[in-house]
């Protein structure tokens, strides 16, 4: 009984898009959703965001994958700003827009009455605390609430038990010190609203402790990683499982969405087979940790709030932005040398920093962990022998992920059907989700070298760059007839073209 309902609770991995290449190594990373900024009302005003054009580009893109597409409308608006909403957001809807993220309750209630099957996504910065408040937003129209960050996982599923609302929770990324992201300081700071997407992120920042007398970076936050609890949070009923990360690179993106669904998909497949073994479960996600650690991480990883408010354990104190991952020590110097003492492997071109010295190097060569690394150094002054070397850039690693992840194009499935027979039109069907037919001029009998089912099989497969792959190929077609090959071709492209206009066509709406 447990495995058929875990089974049936497949949450979905959602992925942060800045720009158009993130979209896109989300998608090819197999991510489930995406949510994006537009031009207009995006909490992270200097993400790359998307302009109407590529943002109506990234829903066709999505949807010809089945890949949803969420738009965050997601700052506080003013007055004069509303009149204008509805006509930006018409061509998205229309579009298809699966759902809009939202913390203006007045932009929430202009949306739910310009567009009523708009599914409305409450934002993590509504703080919905309670089963109460997410009963209220559901009994509002809303279909999935973020609830506050600072929430445990059983506060979160006493929510999701009580209220039966769809909950999205954020798994991995940047942690916010504010209370869900409501934040006044760099307003006050120097006047860039925070909720008006304009944040400078203040907590980043350095301040001297008057009371210990030290520079220290006392409001930022590790990263959080949740891939060790995983289980814990399908058990739960989470039904999406949000990535943050709308400034990250496409490479950081499509890390993270390939080692969650990884995750998630290990765990469902053990539960549903009857074999899940923790013990198992922590073996397969430990390179998977590694992996995002040498991607990105601030002072480590959190597990966040959701088992307990671990207050100090999850800061990070010494820097504010990548710390990478420890590497090894400095064991010896010797210039225009240094030698450093390896703890993990090290790869040609992997930048290396030695700490607290600031020192930054780019290694040569390759070393094996354990063995001794000789690197040309610089500001020797400031190095000494035990001082800690962590590599911030792992150029192997980058590059395995760009030609496995996001590279590889990803393929529609679908099957063919050809028919070729004396008097009838050359016809082409493609079916899978949706299914299309093409036909072109009336079969002739060949005059001469007649046309066999190996060039027709050869010639429909010839699909150049397209998304579109041929899982089965049917021919029925008539001895000793002439198909001219341009003709076959242009009915190929003229069906391909068709069946990727009917999987997006699936979507759109009209008003």
């Amino acid at each position: 009984m447990r495995a058929h309902f875990l089974c049936h609770m497949r949450p979905e991995i959602l992925a942060p898009a800045g720009t158009p290449a993130a979209l896109l190594a989300a998608i090819r990373a197999g991510a489930d959703a995406i949510y994006l900024g537009g031009s207009l009302f995006s909490a992270r005003a200097f993400a790359g965001n998307f302009n109407q054009e590529e943002l109506l580009k990234a829903i066709e893109d999505c949807h010809l994958f089945d890949v949803k597409l969420y738009m965050t409308v997601n700052t506080l608006m003013k007055e004069k700003e509303m009149s204008g909403l509805v006509s930006y957001m018409k061509p998205f809807y229309q579009a298809g827009l699966d759902g809009v993220i939202v913390q203006d309750v007045g932009c929430a209630k202009v949306l739910q009455e310009a567009f009523p099957d708009l599914a409305l996504h409450a934002s993590t910065q509504m703080s919905i605390s309670s089963a109460y408040g997410a009963a209220l937003l559901k009994a509002q129209g809303f279909k999935r609430v973020v609830p506050a960050r600072e929430l445990s996982l059983a506060e979160i599923k006493e929510i999701k038990e009580k209220s039966g609302i769809e909950i999205e929770t954020f798994v991995h990324g940047a942690m916010c010190f504010s209370y869900s992201g409501k934040c006044l300081l760099s307003s006050f700071a120097g006047g860039r609203s925070g909720n008006r997407g304009r944040c400078a992120q203040p907590c980043r920042k350095s301040y001297d402790m008057l009371d210990v007398g030290a520079q220290e970076y006392a409001m930022s936050m590790k990263d959080m990683c949740t891939l060790r609890i995983l289980p814990d949070l399908i058990e739960a009923g989470i039904d999406s499982f949000k990535i943050e990360g709308r400034m990250k690179n496409p490479v950081y993106v499509a890390s993270t969405v390939n080692a969650y669904k990884k995750a998630r998909d290990y765990y469902l497949e053990s539960v549903a087979g009857g074999t899940f073994d923790h013990k198992k479960y922590e073996d397969f996600i430990r390179p998977l940790e590694k992996e995002l650690a040498d991607i990105y991480n601030r002072g480590g990883f959190s597990e966040g709030y959701y088992y307990t408010e671990k207050g100090p354990e999850m800061m990070a104190n010494e820097r504010p932005n990548h710390t990478g991952v420890l590497i090894g020590k400095v064991e010896r110097i010797v210039p225009p040398e240094l030698f450093i003492r390896l703890a993990e492997e090290v790869y040609a071109q992997d930048v290396l920093e030695i700490r607290p010295a600031g020192v930054e190097l780019t290694s040569a060569g390759s070393g094996k962990k354990g063995s001794l690394l000789s690197i040309k150094g610089k500001e020797f002054r400031l190095i000494q022998k035990g001082q800690e070397v962590f590599r911030t850039r792992n150029n192997q690693l980058i590059s395995r992920i760009q030609k496995e992840v996001i590279d590889p194009e990803k393929q529609i499935p679908v099957q063919s059907v050809i028919i070729a027979k004396a008097g009838e039109p050359l016809a082409i069907t493609l079916q899978g989700e949706v299914s299309v037919t093409v036909k072109g001029a009336a079969v002739e009998k060949a005059k001469k070298q007649p046309t066999g089912k190996a060039d027709l099989l050869e010639k429909i497969q010839k699909t150049g760059s397209s998304e579109i792959c041929f899982e089965t190929i049917r021919i029925e077609m008539d001895q000793d007839i002439f198909v001219p090959m341009s003709a076959f071709n242009q009915l190929r492209r003229e069906a391909m073209e068709q069946y990727r206009a009917a999987l997006v066509k699936r979507f759109e709406r009209d008003v």
